[in-house]
C-alpha cells in the first residue's frame, strides 16, 4: 500500500478513528524528537518562558 492510498483511506475514517490514527502517528513522531525539545514545548504551553531580546545575549536576565 502506498502513502497516497493510506491517506485516502484515512480521509474516509470516522472522526474518532481519524483522531486515533493522528494520535498514533504523533506518538511515533515524538519518539524521534529529543526529550529536551518536548519539555521546552510543554513549558511554553504552560507559559513558562521568557521573552528573548538581543540585549539578553550580553546581560542575561535574572530569574527568581
Amino acid at each position: 500500500m502506498t502513502a497516497s492510498q493510506v491517506i485516502a483511506e484515512i480521509d474516509f475514517l470516522a472522526p474518532q478513528e481519524r483522531k486515533a490514527v493522528f494520535n498514533h502517528v504523533h506518538a511515533l513522531e515524538e519518539s524521534m524528537i529529543p526529550e529536551s525539545f518536548l519539555r521546552a514545548i510543554a513549558e511554553a504551553e504552560r507559559g513558562e518562558f521568557i521573552e528573548m531580546r538581543d540585549e539578553y545575549f550580553h546581560t542575561p536576565p535574572v530569574t527568581a
